[in-house]
């Protein structure tokens, strides 16, 4: 080793054994608590603050570097008290005229028709065929029978027996009382009915009596012969029910 390098080694054995004097002191002072004054801050040694502002707002905005206190600040907005909104005046109603009336066309409609009803034609009843008529004559005030009555009535046997229904009508003259007249009326054709169904007891026929004194002349009763025909029971066989 060179002297030369020698004495750098010692110098810098020196320093580095100074440093580490320097430090445990140091250490040692933290140790014990002693305060340390702190730095005092030169406000006018220090670099004034720099930042990027606007300048003017809407179409003349632009940006810049500025130095503060001088930077531009934004500041509170206040809205000014805005009027209220003005209400429209209303309109004037509009007067519309009235509306006219227009003539309504009144279409009369036909009445409804009736449905059709369906006739039912009901057939008519026939005429009752007339068989045969007879005439039994009597004495005046007698409801007896003659021996030429009830040879009459002995010859219509067939007839009654074909006949559906025989009516049996006593009339008088216009002699005597009405009520005496009427009960020998009823008399005659009654007698005249007995004696059919004596000659002909399977008679099928319905017999009807129709008795009045004093009515349905044949014959005028100004004389006995008028009065004779007037006095007399008529005899009608009818076919097909009668009437």
């Amino acid at each position: 080793m060179t002297p030369r390098n020698h004495r750098f080694t010692e110098m810098a054995a020196s320093i580095g054994f100074a440093a580490s004097l320097l430090l445990t002191c140091s250490s040692c002072a933290h140790l014990r608590g002693e305060p340390q004054a702190p730095a005092e801050h030169d406000n006018a040694s220090a670099p004034s603050q720099q930042r990027i502002a606007q300048f003017s707002f809407g179409r003349d905005a632009s940006f810049g570097v500025c130095i503060e206190p001088a930077c531009p600040r934004a500041t509170p907005k206040t809205l000014a008290g805005a009027a209220p909104a003005a209400i429209p005046a209303a309109a004037p109603a509009q007067i519309l005229p009235a509306p006219t009336a227009r003539p309504v066309s009144m279409i009369e409609q036909p009445p409804p028709i009736a449905p059709m009803k369906k006739t039912v034609k009901t057939p008519q009843p026939q005429e009752p065929e007339q068989i045969r008529q007879l005439v039994v004559g009597f004495g005046f005030g007698s409801a007896e029978l003659s021996a030429a009555a009830r040879a009459t009535l002995d010859s219509s046997v067939q007839d009654a027996r074909r006949a559906d229904r025989i009516v049996i009508s006593g009339r008088t003259d216009v002699v005597g009382d009405v009520k005496v007249n009427q009960a020998l009326a009823t008399s005659r054709a009654l007698a005249v009915r007995d004696h059919l169904r004596t000659v002909a007891p399977d008679l099928a026929a319905t017999i009807s009596i129709d008795a009045q004194g004093r009515c349905c002349f044949v014959a005028s009763n100004a004389d006995e012969t008028g009065r004779a025909r007037n006095r007399r029971v008529e005899v009608v066989f009818l076919a097909a029910g009668g009437a």
